[in-house]
C-alpha cells in the first residue's frame, strides 16, 4: 500500500525489544518537528496493565500526537491466546484490517505508526502469523532488531521472512549493546538496509508506571531525540523518494517498454501496479481527491492476469516452494537428468491431468510452445518422418476462432483472423469448423448454429443448468443428429480431396481467446469420436482451462474423452512462474524413437523444467485442491457464480447471451460488429475499472475469471456491478 504521507509498521525480531520504546521515541521526533502523528496498536493484551498506546502518549503529551488501542484483552499472552475460545467473531481479523485501512485513509495524520505484538511470525488472534494477518496492507515496516545474545539470528530470520511475504523493510534498529549485533548488521546488510543504533536502556523496572522509571525514560528520550530525529528524517525522505520513484518508473515504460497485444497510439500511458495480493491488484493512483491518504487503488483482478490466477497473488506457500528449489538447485540441465521437483510433479500429472491415458511428459516454457510440440508429436504419429524427396504438406483440423498461441506453428494451426492478417510467415495449414455454441437469454439455454451446420439457427434447451448438455442422452436427440451429419460431411471431403491431416486441435468446450465462446459438449464429443475413429490424433489445448477452471481438473474429463495429447499451461504454476507441459501416451512417444538423434523429439528451452518452476507447480496443484471452491470429484458441474444474478444479466436488451461456468462468468453484448474489431465493450470496460475491477475485454465480450478462493460476497458485489453498468447502457 502507498500512501500520500508516510505510514509504517512497526515490527520486531521477538517480543520486549523495545518496539513501542522506538514508536514512542519516533513520535517524539515527529512532535519536534510539529508533524501531526497518529500511533495505532491494533491488538493490544495484559489490558489495562500493559497499555503500549498509552505509554507513547504518556511520553508524548503533545495534541499532535494521538494515540489509540483498536482492541484490547486482558491476559497477558499471545493473542491467540488470549481470545477466549468461546467468543466467537466472525470475519474479526478483517474488521481490524478493514478499521486500519480507514484510519489510514481518513485520519489527518502525516505520520502515521502502526505498532504489531510480539515478533513478525508470533500468531495473531487467529493463530495466522503478524506477516501474513498484516500482508493485506503491505506497508513498509520499520524493523526493531534484538541487541540481545542471539538477536543476530532473530533479526536476519525474521527479515528472511518479511521479504519472503513481499515486504519493503525501510531500517533498522536497535539499542547498542555489548554484543554489538548492530555492528554485524551493517556489515552484513551492506547498506540494503540502514542500521541505526540507540543508546542502551538499562535499569528500567518492568513496572513502566514507577516514578523513578518514568524520570529514567524521559532522560532516554532525551539522549537519544537527535537519533529518533535522524531516523524520521531518513524515514520522510523514503517515503518521498518511493512516490517520486514510480514516476521515473512510468516514463521508462512509456518510452522503452513494448506491450503485447497493445496498440500504443492509442494508450493513454503506464499504469503503475503496486503490489497484488490474494485477488486484488493494487494499482497507484497519485491524483486522489479530497483528504484520502491512499495512493493505491485496489481493483479486483477479473481477468485473472491473463488467466493464470486462481490460487491468488502472494501465495505463501509458492513463495516458501520457489526459494527453497532456488536455494537448492537455482537451474540445472535438463536433459537426461532428474531433479527431485521434476520426478514428483511427472508423477503427479501422469495421476491427475494424464490420469487413465499419458505417460510421458514433455516440459516447455508457455502455452503456444506445448501446442508446437503436441502438434510434432502428432504429426510423427500421423504421417510419420518427412521424405526428403517429397516434403508432405500436414494439415490440423479446428475449430473456426480458435487460439493457441503466437508461435508460427500455432498460428498456422489456426484461422485468419485480425491477429494474423499481418504476419508475413503466417500460412494457415488448417481445415476449421464451424460450431454450435451455447449462451443463456431471458433465463433461457439456447443453442446457437451457425448456418453451415443447420438451416435451423437456434435451438431452445429446457435444461435448468449446464450440467444437462453432459449428459449422454443428449446422443438420441435430433440436435445430435444435425452434429454428426455436419462432422461426418465435412471428415468425407477432406478425404475426398486427399488431404494429409495430422491432427484434431481443439480448444475443449471454451473458446477462450477467441472470445469466450461455449462450445456445445456434443458436439466436440462427436467430432472427437469422428477423429479418433478415422485414427488422427486429437491434441486437446488446456492451457486455458486445465486445473480446475472449469469445475473439474480437465475439460477433457467433462468431456469424457481421452485425448492423444494435451496442452497445460496457466494455472500449472499458480500464476507465478511461466511453464507448460505437452502429455502424451507411450504409442506417441515410441514414434521417436531411434538409432541416432534425428529421429528423437528436438525441441527445448533452455528453462527446460526448471527444478523452480516444478517445485512451484507441485505446490499450486496441492493449493487449489485446499482453496475454498474445489470442486470435489463427486460433483458434476461446479459453478462459483450465483445463477439467479446470472439470469438476471440475460434479460437485459444489450446482452446477446450470457454463461456462468466453473470459475468463468461471460457475456456477449449485442453489436453489429462482433469479435476483436468490436469497441462495444470499451466504455463498460472503462467504467468497471473505475469501480475497482481490473477487467479487459474480447471484442464485445466482457469476461471475468473468478478466484478460487474469492468469496460468494465479493462474487454477488461483482455482478451486481456489471448488471447497474449494463441495464444503464440499455
Amino acid at each position: 500500500m502507498l500512501t500520500k504521507y508516510p505510514a509504517f509498521y512497526v515490527m520486531g525480531a521477538n517480543t520486549d525489544i523495545g518496539k513501542t520504546l522506538f514508536s514512542a521515541g519516533l513520535c517524539s521526533a515527529a512532535a519536534h518537528e510539529h508533524v501531526k502523528t497518529l500511533y495505532i496498536k491494533p491488538i493490544q493484551t495484559g489490558f489495562p496493565k500493559d497499555s503500549d498506546s498509552s505509554f507513547v502518549k504518556k511520553y508524548n503529551p503533545s495534541e499532535i500526537v494521538n494515540a489509540k488501542t483498536l482492541f484490547s484483552l486482558s491476559e497477558p499472552v499471545s493473542p491467540h491466546r488470549a481470545l477466549s475460545g468461546d467468543l466467537f467473531l466472525e470475519n474479526f481479523e478483517e474488521k481490524i484490517l478493514n478499521i486500519i485501512n480507514d484510519e489510514i485513509k481518513q485520519n489527518q495524520a502525516h505520520f502515521i505508526l502502526i505498532e504489531g505484538a510480539g515478533g513478525v511470525a508470533s500468531p495473531s488472534l487467529s493463530g495466522k502469523l503478524q506477516c501474513d494477518f498484516y500482508r493485506p496492507l503491505r506497508l513498509p515496516v520499520i524493523f526493531i532488531a534484538d541487541a540481545k545474545l542471539g538477536g543476530i539470528s532473530c533479526t536476519i530470520s525474521s527479515i528472511s521472512l518479511l521479504e519472503s511475504r513481499g515486504y519493503n523493510v525501510t531500517c533498522i534498529l536497535l539499542f547498542s549493546g555489548e554484543h554489538e549485533n548492530a555492528q554485524f548488521l551493517k556489515k552484513y546488510y551492506n547498506e540494503k538496509y540502514p542500521v541505526f543504533e540507540l543508546k542502551s536502556l538499562q535499569n528500567i523496572e518492568n513496572n513502566r508506571q514507577s516514578e523513578k522509571n518514568s524520570q529514567d525514560l524521559e532522560n532516554w528520550f532525551d539522549i537519544n531525540l537527535n537519533e529518533f530525529l535522524t531516523v524520521f528524517s531518513f524515514l520522510s525522505n523514503y517515503h518521498l523518494s518511493r512516490i517520486q520513484v514510480i514516476d521515473e518508473y512510468i516514463d521508462i515504460a512509456n518510452k522503452h517498454i513494448w506491450w503485447p497485444f497493445t496498440q500504443h497510439k492509442n494508450i493513454k500511458g503506464a499504469k503503475y501496479i503496486e503490489s497484488a495480493f490474494n485477488d486484488n491488484i493494487h494499482f497507484l493512483k497519485l491524483q486522489q481527491e479530497g483528504n484520502n491518504n491512499l495512493l493505491s487503488q485496489i481493483s479486483y483482478d477479473a481477468s485473472a492476469s491473463w488467466w493464470t490466477q486462481g490460487i491468488g497473488h502472494g501465495s505463501v506457500k509458492l513463495a516458501q516452494a520457489a526459494v527453497h528449489a532456488a536455494g537448492r538447485y537455482g537451474h540445472v540441465m535438463f536433459p537426461g537428468n532428474v531433479h527431485e521437483p521434476v520426478a514428483k510433479l511427472t508423477h503427479k500429472l501422469i495421476n491427475t491431468v494424464g490420469k487413465g491415458w499419458a505417460n510421458r511428459v514433455f516440459y516447455s516454457d508457455n502455452g503456444s510452445s506445448a501446442v508446437e510440440i503436441a502438434l510434432k508429436i502428432a504429426f510423427r504419429k500421423s504421417i510419420g518422418l518427412p521424405n526428403d524427396n517429397k516434403k508432405i504438406e500436414v494439415f490440423v483440423i479446428g475449430l473456426k476462432d480458435s487460439y493457441h498461441g503466437d508461435t508460427n506453428a500455432s498460428m498456422n494451426a489456426t484461422n485468419p483472423n485480425i491477429f494474423k492478417n499481418n504476419e508475413h510467415w503466417y500460412t494457415p495449414k488448417g481445415i476449421w469448423l464451424d460450431y454450435p455454441c451455447i449462451s443463456l437469454k431471458n433465463k433461457k439455454y439456447i443453442v446457437s448454429l451457425p448456418k453451415a451446420i443447420s438451416v435451423e439457427s437456434t435451438f431452445t434447451m429446457p435444461f435448468q443448468s449446464l450440467g444437462s448438455f453432459f449428459d449422454d442422452e443428449r446422443q438420441k436427440t435430433h440436435l445430435s443428429e444435425i452434429y454428426s451429419s455436419y462432422i461426418q460431411t465435412q471428415l468425407e471431403s477432406i478425404a475426398a480431396e486427399n488431404i494429409s491431416i495430422g491432427a484434431l486441435l481443439i480448444e475443449p468446450i471454451i473458446q477462450g481467446a477467441g472470445g469466450m465462446k461455449l462450445v456445445d459438449p456434443l458436439f466436440q464429443k462427436q467430432l472427437v469420436s469422428a477423429c479418433q475413429k478415422r485414427n488422427i490424433p486429437v491434441i486437446i489445448d488446456e492451457v486455458f482451462t486445465g486445473f480446475w477452471r472449469l469445475g473439474k481438473i480437465t475439460a477433457a474429463q467433462l468431456l469424457n474423452i481421452n485425448p492423444d495429447i494435451a496442452c497445460y499451461a496457466k494455472l500449472l504454476t499458480g500464476g507465478l512462474l511461466p511453464m507448460s507441459v505437452t502429455l502424451a501416451s507411450e504409442e506417441y512417444f515410441s514414434c521417436f524413437l531411434g538409432d541416432d538423434l534425428s529421429t528423437a523429439l528436438l525441441h527445448g528451452h533452455s528453462y527446460t523444467a526448471t527444478p523452480v518452476g516444478c517445485a512451484v507447480a507441485l505446490e499450486a496443484i496441492d493449493e487449489i485442491q485446499a482453496s475454498l471452491h474445489y470442486c470435489p470429484e463427486r460433483e458434476t458441474i461446479c459453478n462459483l457464480w450465483n445463477y439467479a444474478q446470472v439470469e438476471k444479466i440475460s434479460c437485459l436488451e444489450s446482452v446477446a447471451g450470457v454463461f456462468a461456468f466453473g470459475s468463468i462468468f461471460a457475456v456477449e453484448l449485442l453489436d453489429a460488429e462482433s469479435g476483436y474489431a468490436s469497441k462495444r465493450a470499451r466504455s463498460i470496460v472503462e467504467k468497471l475499472q473505475d469501480l475497482d475491477i481490473a477487467i479487459r475485454p474480447l471484442g464485445n465480450v466482457i469476461y471475468i475469471l473468478a478466484g478460487f478462493n474469492s468469496s460468494k460476497k465479493r462474487l454477488n458485489g461483482i455482478l451486481n456491478t456489471v448488471y447497474d453498468l449494463l441495464k444503464e447502457d440499455c
